[in-house]
């Protein structure tokens, strides 16, 4: 019997570690810091996660992320941009892959419905050290919340007003 569960947690952990570290899951009651506008409230709340989805439609993709800082004063991380080239269309377009700097602040309380103890960073940019995608080009914007600039002379995009779109559950 001792054998079988050292059998299983051995098995449960190699399991683990072959996922990479998980996000960071914050004590209970205590102020959670996340990126908003693709807020799943199926999902447990966490910080520093190695993988945030901003485009929501699965587009633009953070991966393995690394987080220098991260709380009340905001975030810094690298990582890596996994976006879509939607051409001719996004179901077919290629994925750039571009190493990335991250930085995000101004966290504020979600939505009605969000978690009283989740607050969601309402500004982030996402700067490219090494060549930005094609579409990025600063001095021009994607729309009312999303701008093409210049960080630390990275290009870069700029994320504002970022909320999450709901807290209701999706079914």
């Amino acid at each position: 019997m001792v054998r079988a569960v050292a059998i299983c947690g051995s098995a449960l952990v190699m399991l683990l570690s072959s996922l990479g570290a998980p996000s960071a899951v914050a004590a209970p009651g205590a102020t959670v810091y996340m990126f908003g506008s693709c807020y799943d409230p199926s999902q447990p709340l966490q910080e520093k996660p190695q993988r945030v989805v901003y485009g929501c439609d699965s587009t633009s993709i953070m991966e393995d992320m690394t987080w220098s800082s991260w709380g009340a004063d905001g975030a810094r991380g690298t990582g890596t941009d996994n976006a879509v080239q939607c051409q001719p269309n996004c179901a077919q377009g290629p994925h750039l892959r571009n190493p990335i700097v991250v930085h995000a602040r101004n966290p504020a309380p979600g939505r009605p419905g969000c978690p009283d103890n989740a607050a969601f960073f309402t500004d982030f940019t996402v700067a490219y050290p090494a060549g930005a995608p094609p579409w990025v080009v600063p001095g021009t914007s994607w729309d009312a919340s999303v701008e093409y600039t210049y960080v630390d002379g990275m290009p870069a995009v700029h994320f504002f007003n970022q909320r999450p779109y709901s807290c209701t559950p999706f079914s």
